[in-house]
């Protein structure tokens, strides 16, 4: 059985076997809290309290706190490798490395380990609230960026490293995909629950729409604005457009009218193992059956680009979609309504 520990000093003799192997066949050591210089016993609890500090925040030296994790298989009682997740990029982090560095023990790779580490790793982020990775690989380790792609990383671009005038491959993983089957995940209180998709082809539209419709629900989810979100015999009408950044979620009631429309602001739309999902990127925009319009989520989106997961480019890009759709929604809430309605009978 595979799992992640914390390093500590019952796993002394392991470390120091894993260490062992790692002298013996001499390739480059990784991530950065595995070293040589504790290989001593003495030696080992100093790099175990400098991992916590680091953890904590504490004597960074410039460098982003973080979180390490030891690769422990629990038959064999056998440390595989290390990761170390960085809890936030700095402009260095930014630059090259990203969140996450991990190695597997020489005699060990090649065997599948580095892909549930990282697998693991990714689970750990999300627990810790991070919603976007950058992790970075040299283009000549195949294997390692090969094992990012697995992982579901995307290239963003190849840059080259100041240092040694290598080239580098520099990836991104969303932990901010919302898949159009995960409803009755994300909400336990719906009991019964029925799915459905239909692709489209149309003048108006192409692309698939997603029917989500809640049978029976244990209790009504209520919104601050004192409307539904979800109820007995409410359905939401998702469209994915593969062509846009804006997936649009129409919200009915049990009397298929209209509650609300719901545009989220996506960084790309997209389709896995035949489910549509969109990988959100935080603003969203609300239209009422009355015309008014409201912008949402504004301060997470702001914090995200603050925390380094999006460019200046991204960021401007995303505010002009936004500003672009509102404009273009205004006085519009009838001729949207004709347009949902449309497709909620040919699903339903």
């Amino acid at each position: 059985m595979l799992k992640l520990v914390k390093p500590d000093i019952k796993y002394y003799n392991q470390y120091k076997e894993m260490m062992d192997e790692w002298i013996m066949e001499g390739s480059r050591i990784s991530p950065w809290p595995l070293s040589l210089k504790y290989h001593k016993i003495e030696l080992f609890e100093e790099m175990i309290k400098r991992i916590e500090e680091v953890e904590q925040g504490k004597n960074l030296d410039g460098y982003a706190s973080s979180t390490t994790y030891w690769l422990y298989e629990n038959k064999e009682n056998k440390l595989l490798g290390a990761a170390n997740l960085r809890h936030y990029l700095t402009q260095e982090g930014l630059k090259t490395w990203g969140h996450v560095g991990y190695g597997i023990r020489p005699y060990e790779r090649k065997k599948g380990y580095a892909t549930k580490l990282l697998k693991l790793v990714i689970q750990e982020a999300k627990k810790k609230n991070l919603k976007r990775l950058l992790l970075a690989s040299y283009e000549g380790n195949i294997g390692s960026w090969k094992v990012m792609e697995k992982c579901g990383a995307k290239l963003e671009n190849i840059i080259i490293e100041d240092e040694t005038g290598l080239p580098i491959k520099r990836y991104w993983i969303s932990l901010k995909k919302k898949y159009a089957n995960d409803v009755k995940n994300k909400f336990k209180d719906v009991e019964e629950l029925k799915q459905k998709i239909k692709s489209i082809n149309e003048k108006d539209f192409i692309g698939d729409i997603y029917l989500n419709h809640f049978i029976k629900t244990k209790k009504p989810f209520v919104l601050c604005n004192g409307s539904y979100l979800y109820d007995n015999n409410y359905k939401w009408l998702e469209f994915y457009d593969y062509n846009s950044r804006v997936r649009l979620t129409s919200i009915y009631d049990e009397n298929n009218k209209i509650v609300e429309w719901y545009f989220d602001i996506a960084r790309s739309i997209g389709k896995e193992n035949n489910v549509p999902y969109e990988d959100d990127m935080y603003l969203d925009i609300v239209l009422r059956p009355d015309g008014s319009i409201v912008l949402l989520d504004e301060d997470e989106f702001e914090e995200a680009y603050k925390n380094k997961e999006m460019t200046n480019e991204e960021y401007e890009e995303a505010y002009k979609i936004t500003k672009r759709l509102m404009d273009k929604l205004r006085g519009k809430e009838k001729r949207v309504e004709q347009f949902t309605n449309k497709y909620l009978k040919q699903i339903l």
